[in-house]
This record gives structure tokens, sequence and C-alpha cells, in this order.
């Protein structure tokens, strides 16, 4: 039978014309025993078809999207009945009919497909949705040819469907279980382009591969198989291609080329998997000494080796490509002088200057490189020498991006001195010019210390500046404490005191009319949260210019659990009124901004020395609450634990073993990065400060800071942090920490940043 009678006898018979017999009796059934005459009356009594509904919304939410517990599911399928035999005809009642039939696809298919057909006729906003379950089921039950011309005609029947790339992967898949290549070779190749990062790709290409040796096509296969061994190289499908490849696809033994290992190390980098991109980068240099893209492999090799630490191979790379004046030379320098300020090696950054002459080095790239000098310098306590590299950063055309960090570390610099009116009339300097969000809080809470210092009685009204202006900012809240600011100056305050009433809902008219929004809207209703989510965020880049929209499209986010992007969209639009206040912030807002979707997991596995709130703003700080990403250094998930962090801690709490792929299950990641940071917390003997720094750069490195500023105050010691990247990431955890005491608790009761609130 050719594909397209196949496909068009499909769809009239699913539409329901006709059925095969057997299909038919299936369906004319109702519910069989098993299913239905479980617990004749629900658990808990329903006020309304609404409360009955939601009930089931709730159980689906919890388990994630299905109700997969055995007592639970019989209940669900309960409520359910009782809302389609009391409110018949209601939506309510037609909600509860898809429902039943998306609950069903697992465990009875042939059940489910009565009722997802008749929510074709009740819920048309929802076709390419129903449809795509309806294919679903038919595969469960093995009709496997139905299955694949339904997913292959979703995106012709709705054309606005989101789930184009979803419905090639399965219909190529269903195809392909049918026997039927020449049809699943379209479809897979399809799927893969239009979702390349789909976690169904790699096994697409693998079958997209053995279709095409099947149809007698070696050398699609051949590239098949090799584009999944370089672009998907830390698969178990890649390993699988290897060994095709290797056993000889089209009559010839296949030998990876340059262009092969090149991509395959970018991959790795991609990845942050550096170990293997080192090796891959290494074997790609070895086999190519003339290929165009040798340097760039050379600095992708450099970039790779700092991650991984292990500077002494990285800067001979940097070292010789700035020695030969190409196009990576200049980077290469930037990146060397990173090097010898780590490694403390003050001779050669400073030497490096004598370079310039022969480098083509941006205004960017020579701010930086003096901006490192002079923090040798500073940490030498050879400070007028670090002032002139800081005063010289600071007028570089072209590098605005530098003059108040430069202009700050000055003043700070005469801070520690004790140069205190130096310092002050410094600090002046930067607030006198261009208002800088980052640097104007820091450089006013600075000045207000410096007055104290000189017992000037105007330095309250300073810190009360400070958080007229900056009310949400970590320099708040340290001025807060010290000041004594009542709360409705303070990031302390009460929630409520900033709250005001959510956005006018008149400007939704336009987006009511967007069909993703209304299908968001209907999918949330029915507990498909991740669907939902995918159509709200279609919507984000659409309504930029409306943050009433904006807002309403970020709190549906959050009610979904998409946290990480109702956060992105909170920080990108409106971070201004959550840092700076001074216009009322909707209740909401701060409901998006810092999540609490998590904490009962936190809670499950914080015990009594880890603060849930604490390890909240670790993950918001961390990763966004994102739970597949990965940082440059290969920390993985929520808490952006490393694997072999959390290899230790399994050890040490006699716990299984864990792979790195186990770091992305939100529940593993929390439980390990939770053992942790009950771990750094016990070895600093519950110094949150101290404990939150170590969990950026490691153990090691805060207790020789704690040798050399120990005796500090706690504000003073995160600022004399010599890793920029551990500086900012304490004040931005710490600051996210006391946010979430302030709305959860009304405030944080210590007033030290080295304290538990």
């Amino acid at each position: 039978m050719s594909r397209m009678s196949l496909t068009r006898r499909s769809i009239v018979d699913l539409l329901g014309l006709s059925l095969p017999v057997a299909v038919v009796f299936l369906l004319s059934c109702t519910f069989s025993s098993t299913v239905l005459a479980v617990n004749a009356q629900p658990d808990l009594p329903c006020g309304s078809a609404e409360d009955c509904f939601s009930a089931v919304r709730g159980q689906m939410v919890q388990a994630g999207g299905s109700a997969v517990d055995q007592e639970k599911f019989h209940s669900s399928i309960d409520r359910l009945r009782m809302v389609m035999e009391q409110y018949p005809g209601s939506i309510w009642a037609k909600r509860a009919g898809l429902l039943t039939g998306v609950l069903l696809a697992e465990r009875e298919p042939a059940e489910a497909l009565r009722f997802l057909k008749a929510a074709q006729r009740d819920l048309p906003l929802l076709e390419d949705y129903i449809r795509f379950w309806i294919a679903g089921s038919l595969l469960k039950l093995g009709d496997v040819s139905q299955a694949a011309a339904l997913f292959e005609f979703i995106p012709e029947a709705v054309p606005d469907t989101l789930l184009v790339s979803q419905a090639m992967f399965r219909g190529g898949e269903a195809w392909y279980k049918a026997g039927q290549c020449a049809d699943a070779i379209d479809l897979l190749d399809r799927a893969v382009s239009l979702g390349p990062q789909d976690p169904g790709a790699p096994l697409a290409l693998l079958d997209l591969a053995d279709c095409q040796l099947r149809e007698n096509r070696p050398d699609g296969a051949l590239t098949t198989l090799r584009q999944l061994w370089v672009q998907y190289p830390q698969t178990p499908e890649a390993r699988d291609a290897m060994a095709q490849l290797s056993r000889s696809v089209n009559g010839e033994v296949w030998r990876p080329v340059p262009d092969d290992l090149y991509g395959r190390a970018v991959s790795f980098l991609n990845l942050s998997l550096h170990d293997e991109a080192v090796e891959e980068m290494q074997k790609f240099l070895v086999a190519a000494p003339n290929h165009p893209q040798r340097n760039e492999a050379r600095l992708k090799l450099g970039l790779a080796l700092v991650r991984l630490r292990r500077y002494e191979q990285a800067r001979e790379i940097f070292q010789a490509l700035a020695a030969e004046r190409i196009a990576e030379s200049d980077e290469a320098a930037v990146w060397l002088a990173r090097i010898y300020l780590r490694q403390g090696d003050g001779a050669r950054l400073l030497a490096l200057r004598q370079s310039f002459p022969k480098l083509s080095l941006s205004e960017e790239q020579r701010a930086a490189i003096l901006m490192f000098e002079g923090t040798w310098l500073e940490d030498g306590g050879q400070f007028e020498e670090a002032i002139a590299r800081y005063r010289q950063a600071a007028q570089v055309r072209e590098s605005a991006g530098y003059r108040g960090d430069a202009l700050w570390r000055i003043g700070w610099i005469r801070y520690r001195a004790g140069s205190f009116r130096d310092a002050i009339e410094t600090f002046q300097e930067v607030v006198n010019g261009k208002e800088d969000a980052q640097f104007t809080p820091q450089v006013l809470y600075w000045k207000a210390r410096a007055m104290e210092r000189l017992m000037d009685p105007d330095a309250p009204e300073v810190y009360l500046r400070l958080c007229l202006r900056y009310a949400y900012t970590y320099y708040c809240q340290l001025a807060s404490s010290r000041a004594q600011l009542p709360p409705s100056f303070s990031a302390s305050g009460d929630a409520s005191s900033q709250a005001a009433s959510p956005p006018s809902r008149d400007g939704k008219a336009e987006v009511w009319q967007d069909i993703h929004y209304r299908r968001a809207l209907e999918l949330k209703i029915l507990g498909m949260d991740q669907d939902a989510a995918r159509e709200l965020v279609s919507l984000t880049d659409r309504y930029t210019r409306d943050r009433s929209i904006l807002l309403e499209l970020s709190a549906l986010l959050n009610e979904t659990g998409a946290y990480s992007p109702a956060l992105r969209l909170a920080r990108l639009y409106f971070q201004d009124a959550l840092e700076r206040g001074g216009e009322p912030v909707p209740q909401i807002l701060w409901t998006v901004a810092y999540p609490t979707g998590y904490l009962p997991t936190i809670r499950a596995h914080a015990g009594s020395l880890v603060d849930p709130y604490l390890v909240a703003a670790i993950i918001r700080e961390e990763s966004q609450y994102d739970a597949r990403a990965v940082s440059r250094v290969g920390a993985v998930g929520l808490m952006q634990v490393m694997p072999g962090t959390a290899q230790a801690v399994a050890r040490r709490l006699g716990l299984p073993n864990v792979i790195r792929d186990d770091l992305f299950d939100q529940e593993t990641n929390i439980r390990f990065g939770i053992g942790y940071l009950k771990q750094l917390l016990q070895q600093f003997s519950g110094n949150v400060m101290l404990a939150v720094a170590a969990y950026n750069a490691g153990p090691p490195a805060v207790s020789a800071w704690v040798m050399k500023n120990g005796d500090k105050e706690p504000d003073e010691f995160v600022e004399l942090i010599p890793y920029q990247e551990t500086r900012q990431y304490v004040k931005r955890v710490l600051r996210s920490y006391r946010e979430y005491h302030r709305l959860g608790r009304g405030a944080c009761d210590a007033r030290s940043l080295d304290k538990v609130c």
C-alpha cells in the first residue's frame, strides 16, 4: 500500500468514519471492571464538578503529569466519572472525558481512544494535542501504521501547532517500528533538523541510519552515523554509531577525518565535558597540522584546560598564540594575563604590557589586562602602583564598562589604607558620573562606611539615600543593618509594604485572541503543565512591549512549574523594580522572582543544619531554576553540583554512586547539593558567608582567605575575596537568601552576613 493511500485511509479511520472491527469492539465497551468498578465512590466528596476535576489535576501535578500510583489512578478515574455522570454536557464533563483518555492511554489504550475521540468534538482548541494522544494510544496498541500516519498528519491538520518536531519524532519512530523505512527516513530526518536538542535526537539518528542501510543508501547511512558520533558524543547511541562505522558501512573501514575530530571536540566543549574535549582536540591537532581552524582549536584547547584548572598546560598554549601575531593572539594574551594573576606570577603579568605594541588589542582588552595588573599590585600591597593601573584602565577609550569598577577599586584601596577622606572623594566621583546600577549602590555604601570611620554624623543619611534609590539590593541590606533603617526604606521590610494590585487585564484583549495563549490556559486547567509552559514560552517574544502581558505570562509560567523561563522574564523586564524599588511591585512578581516550588523537596533533605531558604537562594543564583543547566566548568543541574563532588558526598553518606546524568534529576541534585552544603557549613562552623563562598570557590581557597583576612568584618571580608566570580556570587546568594526570608517570614533576624537568618 502506498504511503499516501495509507495516510488518507488512516486519517479517515481515526476521525471516526470506520475502524477495524476489533477496535470498534473495544471502543464500544464500557469501562472494564478493573478500571471503573474499583472504588465505587471517590475517597473524598466533591462539592462541584470543578472540585472533583481539580482534585484529579492536583494528583497529576504531584505525580509529574500522570497519576502513576495505582490507588490514585483509580481514585482519579472515579472522580472524573462522577463529573461526567453528574454534570453531563458541561465544560467540566468534557474536560473530564479528555483527561480520562489521557490517564488511560498507558494502561488501557483501547479504552482511552473512546474518550480522546469524543474530545476531538468537545475541545477543538486542543486538536493537535488530542491527535498526538490518539496516535500515542494507537502506537501503544501496536497499530503502528495508523499511529505513524496520524503523527505525520498533525502539522497539516493544525498548521500553527507547536508539536511539529515531537510529531515528527514519534511518527518516524512509528514508521520505523512498522518496518516502513521509506516513510521513516523522511520523518526522522525532519525531526532531527527541527529538534536537534531533543533528547530523542540521537536515537532518531540511529534509527535513520538503520533505515538508510535497509533502503540500500550506504552513503546516507555513513553521513548519519558520522553526524551522530560528532554531534552527540556523550550518548550511548554515539558509541553504537562508532561500532557500526568500525565494522564498515559501505564496504570500506571508516576513519574519522580532522573535521570530524574537531566537530566532536567542540560538541564536548558545548556540553562542558572538558576532559573529553581536550582529548579530542589534541587528536585533531595531531591529525591536522595545516588545518585552517588549527589556531582556533588551540585557543579552545587552552580554554578547556583553564576550566580543568590545568593552568601550566593552558599557559604554554596561550604564550605560543600570543607570540605568533595571529588572529587569536589578542584573546590569548588576555587569558594569559588571567592565568598569571591566578598563579601569582606578577613578574610575567607586568611584563606582558611590553607586548602591547606587538599586539592589536582592542580597547576593552587593554583595559582588562590593566585591571589584572592592578589587582596583582593591590593584593601585594603596592597601592599607589595599583591605583595608577586602575586610573589608566578608567581612561581607556571605548571601555566604559571598566570605568566604574576601576574607580571603585581606587576608592576601596584608599579605604583599606585608612585614607577615608580620599576614599570618600573617589566614591563621590563615581556617584557624580553616569549612574551605574552595578557600582553606585556599592560606592554609596562604602562612602557611608568611610564616613562612619570619620565619625561623620551624616553617614546614616547616605545609608538612607542608598536604600531609597536601591531598596532591594545587597548593599541596602547591609546599610539597613548598620543604620537600623525603618522597614519602609529597607529590603528587610514587610513585603506587603511594597506590594500592589496585579496589573489590569485590559491589556489582555490582544493576547486572549492568540491561539497559543488560549491553548495554554486550557492545558493548564487540564494539569498538562509542561505542555502549557511550551505554549506560554512561545508567546514571550511577541509581547515584549506590553509589561502587563509579560507579567501575566511570567505568573502563568511560574504556576505551571516552569520556574526558569518565568524567572528569566522577571529578570529581563522587571529587574529595575525588583532591585531598586521606587515603584509598586505586584506581589505576584515577587513570587515569580523568588520561586518556592522546590521548598518541600528542599525541606525533606535539609535537616536542622541547613536553612531551606539558603538552598533556594543558591538554586536561584546557580542555575536560575533550570534543571538542565550546565556551567562552563561542568557543574550540573539546579544546584550546579560537580559530578566529582556528588560522588564524594555519596561516599561520605554511604549512598549509591551517582553519575553525571543522575544530577539532572531535580530531587537527586537537591539531595547531593544539600549534602555538600551541609558539609561546608560544618567545616566553617555554621558561617553562612564562608560556606557560600566555599560552595563556589572550594574549601581550600576559602580557608586561605580566612587565614589572610579572617579578622575583617564580614562586609569587608566579602569585598576582599580575590576571585571576582566568587565575590559577586557571594553577594548575589546572600542577597537572595535575605530576600527569601523577607518574603517568607517578613525579615531576616541576623544582622551579620555570617549568621543564619
